[in-house]
């Protein structure tokens, strides 16, 4: 996980990381083509891997008129489909092989699933990993291309599994032999029961993906420095202003399962209101290391609260009280899984 790879576009080139490493001792890996790309297997019609790359805004020469969301820190991946206006998205077959293994996991035959590697391109030449995932839901949503026209295209959300790494040797297991015995353990948990848990807490999931239960130690703050905290921001929502106490939250920047030694960092925690709260986590708006906001485009509230508070307010830049500091570095490492930033 957040492991950068050479990326030079060739499975011959000895200094490759990614097309050579994935295609192996194999016979034929991934194409150098496109975000969507699947590694063949010898036994079977369905992919042994669907690998989807998301570039970072200003690396690909064809910029898509969309943005993936990779909340890596949220434990999510939201991917946009291979669709144009001469490409219909229902007759993609690159969007078909995702569907199928949505398809798959919601009739329960996660055995047939296939599995889901996604890395981003933050610049060129170059992958970072930024999870084994496995489907939640997907949706159609439409956007507007150069000329003005709609066009649908489905937009597949996906949650990250808990593990650091992912075997090779398991993908070239899987494309030789449909063989899973390398798979991480937390792959074969969700084939066998349909629980996710959920990057980077392990925290599981039920089978709706709705109601959570908590395996993992948590790391609390202290009601001293909660208190303390509250105190400096003057009890006040950084984004809202609202000052109702029972409504506030204490919100950490880099998450505190990730970096537990910043859990109580004076420059890593905002106070916000519970509902800016939960869509900060969820990667739907940030703050950038100029403390401006910064808006997802798949972000799109119908409630003119959000809209006011958040997306109308792209751009502004936050103020804080005197007795506060935030930390331009923390936001910078927040900010470096988004790709939409």
């Amino acid at each position: 996980m957040g492991q950068q790879y050479r990326d030079t576009g060739s499975f011959r080139n000895p200094d490759d990381q990614f097309l050579r490493w994935i295609r192996g001792p194999l016979n034929s890996g991934i194409k150098n083509t496109g975000g969507i790309r699947h590694l063949g297997a010898n036994r079977s019609d369905m992919p042994a891997a669907l690998v989807l790359v998301s570039n970072d805004s200003g690396i690909s020469q064809h910029d898509d008129p969309w943005e993936d969301t990779l909340a890596v820190n949220a434990g999510y991946i939201s991917y946009w489909g291979d669709a144009k206006a001469d490409n219909p998205y229902d007759d993609s077959a690159n969007n078909q092989k995702i569907k199928t293994a949505f398809d798959r996991a919601a009739a329960g035959r996660r055995e047939d699933v296939t599995p889901v590697l996604v890395f981003r391109k933050p610049e060129s030449g170059v992958v970072e990993f930024c999870g084994l995932c496995v489907p939640d839901h997907f949706e159609v949503r439409s956007y507007r291309d150069d000329a003005g026209t709609q066009i649908p295209n489905y937009l597949f959300h996906f949650s990250i599994l808990n593990t650091q790494s992912v075997p090779v040797s398991w993908l070239h297991d899987r494309a030789r032999m449909n063989d899973n015995g390398r798979a991480p353990d937390v792959w074969k948990n969700w084939v066998e029961t349909g629980e996710v848990a959920q990057w980077p807490t392990g925290e599981t999931l039920d089978r709706s993906g709705r109601i959570r239960r908590y395996e993992t130690s948590e790391t609390v703050v202290s009601d001293a420095f909660r208190a303390e905290t509250f105190d400096r921001y003057g009890y006040e929502c950084t984004m809202t202003g609202i000052r109702e106490a029972e409504l506030l939250d204490l919100a950490h920047i880099l998450p505190r399962s990730q970096h537990p030694d910043l859990a109580e960092h004076p420059e890593n925690v905002l106070v916000l209101n519970s509902l800016h709260h939960r869509a900060f986590d969820a990667a739907l708006f940030t703050i950038d290391s100029d403390y401006r906001i910064r808006t997802s485009p798949s972000f799109d509230p119908a409630h003119p609260f959000l809209r006011e508070t958040i997306l109308e307010r792209t751009g502004e830049q936050l103020t804080f009280p005197a007795t506060v500091q935030i930390r331009p570095s923390f936001l910078d490492e927040l900010n470096t899984g988004l790709s939409w930033l």
